[in-house]
């Protein structure tokens, strides 16, 4: 295999060809190492998650999609350990390199599908999505990225760590790709539809480093034209959004622990610092807290189905900052991390879709634009990226 990205994971040369032919035919693609190929150990980003488990006796519904569409496993890539991450870098395996930012990191925890997209390793790539796995990858590495609305696509034969927000993820280099690989794993053909307003999330844009804003800004024209009139002056959340990151933790955290906690009890696996503090947090939220994020998430939802009224799409930042430097200080990383998930928890807390679209540039980094949508609008966004590829 070749790989001068690091982007594959130990024990990833899995090769299997798609139908002779279909609507993906002719296109390569890779899977995060949590999906399931039949006859394959899934890694997971942890050596002793990968030396406890057996080969999986079933394909992942959604590799087996890509796969009758015509398209070409070519590997699976690297995660951050059982996708409890969000900047691509694992202790255990390393940090798969960014080709559109070098020397920073690739985003995660589909760090490696993003990597191998943005390297022309493949056609397209499928991650997954918890607190922004698919959409924050898409940002630093300068692709599309797709988190579906929840649910919509299935999940089975996919390592979970949180049932109520995770979701299957969609990464591709070119548009047309990237809406050809949706209509495989949304059972749809992508229409042209347009939505009647596309809301600028002004929280959002004051919640990032003011050279995202700007870039963010200077490529609303674009969204005007091939999406929707830009309407200004909105906030989305009554409370700041940092708020909302504690709550996303506490549901996250603890539907993770009740995922993983029996076995992490029983084979005491080896874990980075902050994986392991991940899990150590989930395993001790309360009964209390929990009720109190999930009233919360209740209120969030109503918020943004409040702001996507009159058919609109929201803007915002995909993430708040460029991708740090390989190697930052642990600290820094975590204060980063927070400010990120106080972006994504929008889409995630809502069950919504967003896509991150590779359009903006900050000290010469790539940063995503996103939009976010109705549950159950993934076609219109992956039309309104359509447009804009060709605008």
């Amino acid at each position: 295999m070749h790989d001068p990205l690091n982007a594959f994971a130990l024990g990833g040369d899995v090769y299997l060809n798609g139908a002779e032919t279909g609507p993906l035919a002719g296109l390569t693609f890779a899977a995060k190492d949590v999906f399931d190929v039949a006859g394959y150990v899934t890694g997971a980003g942890n050596p002793d998650w990968r030396r406890l488990a057996e080969p999986a006796r079933h394909t992942a519904w959604a590799v087996s999609a890509l796969l009758e569409s015509g398209a070409r496993l070519v590997g699976k890539t690297h995660t951050d350990e059982l996708t409890r991450g969000i900047f691509g870098d694992n202790s255990h395996y390393g940090t798969p390199d960014n080709p559109r930012a070098p020397g920073h990191v690739p985003g995660g925890s589909s760090s490696g599908s993003a990597a191998a997209v943005a390297g022309g390793l493949c056609s397209m790539a499928l991650g997954t999505d918890t607190a922004g796995s698919t959409r924050v990858p898409a940002s630093f590495c300068g692709v599309f990225g797709l988190r579906p609305t929840l649910g919509v696509i299935p999940m089975d034969g996919v390592l979970s760590q949180s049932n109520t927000f995770d979701t299957v993820g969609l990464l591709a280099d070119d548009p047309d790709i990237l809406s050809r690989m949706g209509e495989a794993l949304l059972r749809k053909k992508i229409k042209d539809v347009r939505p009647a307003q596309a809301v600028v999330l002004e929280d959002a844009m004051e919640a990032s480093d003011p050279a995202v804003a700007a870039a963010i800004e200077a490529a609303l024209p674009r969204i005007a034209e091939a999406v929707a009139p830009i309407v200004r002056g909105r906030k989305l959340s009554p409370v700041p959004l940092a708020d909302w990151v504690e709550h996303q933790n506490a549901i996250q955290g603890r539907e993770a622990w009740e995922t993983f906690g029996e076995w992490i009890n029983n084979s005491n696996p080896r874990f980075g610092f902050e994986v392991a503090d991940n899990f150590l947090r989930g395993s001790k939220v309360s009964q209390r807290t929990l009720s109190a994020a999930r009233g919360f998430r209740l209120r969030a939802k109503r918020w943004v189905q409040e702001a996507l009224e009159g058919n609109a799409v929201l803007v915002l930042p995909t993430t708040p900052v460029t991708a740090p430097p390989v190697h930052s200080p642990r600290s820094v990383m975590w204060e980063i991390r927070h400010r990120i998930v106080s972006l994504t928890t929008i889409a995630g807390m809502a069950g919504c879709p967003q896509i991150s679209l590779p359009l903006c540039k900050a000290g010469g980094l790539p940063v995503g634009l996103s939009l976010i949508g109705p549950r159950g609008s993934d076609a219109l966004l992956l039309a309104a990226a359509k447009r804009i590829g060709k605008a």
